[in-house]
């Protein structure tokens, strides 16, 4: 969580992960794990994932609609990238509100 000019907790750093396969459409929300203070380099540590009514078309703008819904905010465009075994997936950073249903494992 980050601090705002007040003190108070505000948001989180994430990143996301969508698939956009049919009937397996979610969008993956991971914390970022900053490795030291001011790092640019961090990992990430899987949260949960926020999946689309099975039998639903899903697009980036549904996703969209799903993250905001949960308290999510995607704050990057979304990246298109193949994986290694051949799966489009599309990722972006995201913030979370501080009333955002944030689960973990």
């Amino acid at each position: 969580m980050t601090a705002s000019a007040s003190g108070k907790t505000s948001r989180s750093e994430l990143y996301i992960i969508a698939r956009l396969d049919v009937d397996d459409s979610a969008v993956d929300v991971y914390s970022k794990v900053f490795d030291a203070p001011g790092s640019v380099r961090h990992t990430g540590e899987w949260s949960w994932s926020l999946p689309v009514r099975p039998g639903t078309a899903a697009d980036l703008e549904r996703l969209d609609h799903l993250l905001a819904d949960a308290g999510y905010r995607r704050c990057s465009s979304w990246r298109k990238r193949i994986t290694a075994s051949g799966a489009v997936r599309y990722f972006a950073d995201a913030t979370a509100s501080s009333h955002a249903r944030i689960r973990t494992r």
